[in-house]
């Protein structure tokens, strides 16, 4: 219903905004219908409730910004590129207000919405500096993380499970347990381990606060950071030899997400042996 209703408002309510906007949202909006049908007969549960926290979040987000879109009479810019400065220009003439919610918008990436990191931090460097942007986005993602933590530490093992299921929970707090350090910090790093779940289960395991705030305060900002710099434009552009660039990002990220989908298993059991065999040779 979510989707239907964002399609019949791009058609009705955005008609300004160009025809490759409206079959953007279009495409997005159909192929989340079939997923959440998809995924309701075949019993994904998790995969249910994190897509439809998705389309929630994302629905509000659109009704907003028809709001903004009406309130500003935005259909007097011709292009896209004119209405969406228009709406950065407004959010930054906010101030205060409008940092406090982006990293209110960065706790909830990291506690309840399924939001894809990387998209959550780059428009940030959009509205404000690179600089701006890393700093603002710790702030929201170090809040998260602790709330995260204290989830896990407070609530147990059944509140964790069911917020990120329970197969998933089984499957890292296997690889975390009480003493792998190095491997909770190493999942950090890399981009295809569940960030807010790991926080959670550091909690579980009593992981100790100092170590998991030093890690928190110093390894998520300078990946924070990476993706911001990045996203920015600054360094690559996205126009002229930048784009040749950025398609060989896309593609090598493409591969790597089939690759660490593929082989994902394997890469957990081996980083899990690793530290495993350290621990026992202490």
């Amino acid at each position: 219903m979510l989707c239907a209703t964002a399609i019949a408002f791009t058609f009705t309510l955005m008609s300004s905004w160009s025809g490759v906007f409206k079959i953007a949202l279009t495409v997005a909006a159909s192929a989340a219908m079939v997923a959440e049908v998809v995924f309701f007969f075949l019993k994904g549960e998790g995969l249910f409730k994190s897509l439809f926290i998705l389309v929630a979040f994302f629905f509000i987000a659109y009704v907003a910004m028809i709001i903004t879109d009406l309130s500003l009479g935005l259909g007097q810019y011709s292009s896209d590129g004119e209405k969406i400065d228009k709406i950065v220009e407004v959010i930054r003439s906010t101030g205060g207000y409008g940092m406090a919610v982006f990293i209110l918008l960065q706790v909830l990436q990291v506690v309840i919405l399924p939001l894809p990191a990387f998209v959550c931090y780059v428009s940030g460097t959009q509205i404000w500096s690179p600089l701006t942007a890393t700093l603002l986005a710790s702030v929201g993602v170090i809040i998260g993380s602790f709330i995260d933590y204290a989830i896990g530490r407070f609530f147990g093992k059944k509140v964790v499970s069911w917020i990120a299921g329970r197969e998933n929970t089984e499957k890292y707090s296997k690889m975390i347990g009480k003493k792998s350090k190095g491997i909770f910090i190493v999942m950090q790093i890399l981009p295809f381990f569940p960030d807010d779940l790991l926080c959670m289960l550091a909690g579980l395991a009593e992981m100790n606060i100092v170590f998991f705030s030093v890690v928190m305060v110093i390894v998520r900002p300078v990946i924070i950071a990476v993706y911001c710099f990045l996203g920015s434009g600054n360094i690559i552009p996205f126009s002229g030899w930048g784009i040749p660039v950025w398609i060989a990002i896309g593609a090598a990220c493409i591969a790597f997400a089939v690759l660490s989908f593929k082989y994902q298993d394997k890469f957990e059991n081996w980083l899990n042996g690793k530290f495993a065999g350290k621990r026992e040779e202490k």
